[in-house]
């Protein structure tokens, strides 16, 4: 029996970017950085201080949620380290460009 492709040795056989764990992150990172240029083109950069509102509140379920689905992406992915660290260096960096963003902007 012929040896099986390196792709096909963890669950669904594709990249793990293209996995709903690797996938997730980076789209929920996107979602809320589209919704702060969104607020910066409504608002500007000066925009009056207010209390949370719903989007506010979307954002932090969309940054936080984030942490579990990553664990997970880690832990079901560590033994294939070379295939997981592209894919989790992209999330890592979305995540560290929201939060960076959130705090420069307060």
């Amino acid at each position: 029996m012929p040896a099986k492709p390196p792709s096909s040795t963890h669950p669904g056989g594709d990249a793990p970017l293209w996995q709903w764990d690797g996938a997730m992150p980076i789209i929920m990172s996107l979602v809320v950085l589209l919704m702060v240029a969104v607020e910066l083109c409504k608002q500007g950069l000066h925009a009056p201080h207010h209390d949370e509102g719903t989007a506010d509140h979307i954002a932090i379920m969309l940054m936080f949620g984030q942490v579990p689905i990553m664990f997970w992406f880690v832990l079901s992915r560590r033994h294939h380290v070379s295939r997981m660290l592209p894919t989790l260096a992209i999330q890592l960096m979305l995540w560290s460009i929201t939060f960076a963003l959130a705090v420069s902007l307060t």
